[in-house]
Order: structure tokens, then sequence, then C-alpha cells
């Protein structure tokens, strides 16, 4: 666990500072040669950010699903009161037994 710590210390500012670099190098020189070199230098940063959307799609459907599996587990042991008209007629109900 420490080595991957580790390993996005150093990765992730390494990757906001390409990032960065290649926003002021189109803010400051928009022709076809710096889109060009920026294509041909940061091609790789687009295949990992590629990849990371790609694993990223079936992680957040399985965060999904479990914290959906968890509400209805929830919901098996807890009753909830959706209708107030119901409440009040197990009242009267109620109250109707206990006099008996």
């Amino acid at each position: 666990m420490e080595s991957r710590g580790a390993m996005l210390t150093v990765a992730i500012p390494l990757l906001v500072f390409k990032i960065w670099f290649a926003i002021l190098l189109l803010m400051y020189a928009p022709t076809r040669d710096t889109m060009v070199w920026i294509a041909a230098t940061h091609w790789t940063l687009l295949v990992v950010f590629g990849f990371l959307i790609v694993a990223a799609v079936p992680l957040l459907r399985l965060l999904k699903v479990r914290a959906k599996r968890e509400r209805l587990r929830r919901a098996e042991f807890m009753v909830e009161q959706t209708n107030p008209q119901c409440s009040a007629l197990w009242e009267t109900v109620s109250r109707l037994e206990d006099d008996e």
C-alpha cells in the first residue's frame, strides 16, 4: 500500500504539470504545429485516461448496485409509512382491540 501512495505522490503532479504545460502551449502558440507537437508528446496521456474511463464505468455500476442492495436490505426490516390514512386507520383498529 505504501508503494501505491508513493507512486501517486509522484504521478499526479507529473500529470497535472503535463496538462498545464499543454494548455499554456495552446494559449500562447495556437498553431497547427503546436497541436501536432502536443498530440505527438501527449498521446500516452490520452490512452491512460481512456483506460481509466473504461475501468471506471463497471466500478460506478458496482457501487450503484451495492448502494441499491443496502437500501433494499434496510427496507426489508423497516416499515415505512407512506400513507398517513393507513396509520390513522391502524391506530383506530388498535384502540378498538384494546377496548375489548
